[in-house]
C-alpha cells in the first residue's frame, strides 16, 4: 500500500518495494551490494532539470545521493556501450555508506516522478 509524506513540492508517494516490478526489486539488491562494495556509483545532482530547484529533499552534512539505472533503454553496441534509460534509483546515503532512504523513479527526467520507497 502507497501513502504519501512530505509536504508541497517535497511531498512524496511512498511506495512498499513488494509491489514493485521484479527488475526493480533486482536493482536495489544490485544497488546495495555496489555500496557495500565500495562499487562506483554515479552521484545524483538533486537538481530539477527545469530550473525549479531541487528534486528531492536536501542532504545533511556528510550524506550524498547515489543513482543507479534499472534496466536499459536498448541493448548495448558499440557505438553506444552505454546507454542509458529513464528509470532510476537514488539512495541517501552517510559518510558510512550506510543506505538512509531509497527513491525510485520511471522517468526521472519528468518532475514530480520520484517515488519514496518503504526501506528499510
Amino acid at each position: 500500500m502507497a501513502h504519501r509524506t512530505g509536504f508541497g513540492k517535497l511531498e512524496r508517494t511512498v511506495l512498499s518495494v513488494n509491489r514493485l516490478p521484479p527488475d526493480v526489486r533486482v536493482a536495489i539488491v544490485q544497488f546495495k551490494n555496489a555500496l557495500r562494495g565500495g562499487g562506483n556509483l554515479q552521484v545524483f545532482g538533486n537538481r530539477d532539470p527545469n530550473g525549479g530547484g531541487s528534486i528531492l529533499p536536501a542532504t545533511a552534512a556528510g550524506q550524498v545521493y547515489y543513482e543507479f539505472q534499472v534496466g536499459q533503454a536498448r541493448a548495448p553496441t558499440v557505438e553506444f556501450p552505454t546507454l542509458s534509460g529513464s528509470r532510476r534509483l537514488v539512495g541517501l546515503v552517510d559518510a558510512g555508506r550506510n543506505l538512509l532512504k531509497l527513491y525510485f523513479s520511471d522517468e526521472h527526467y519528468a518532475a514530480g516522478s520520484w517515488h519514496q520507497l518503504q526501506y528499510p
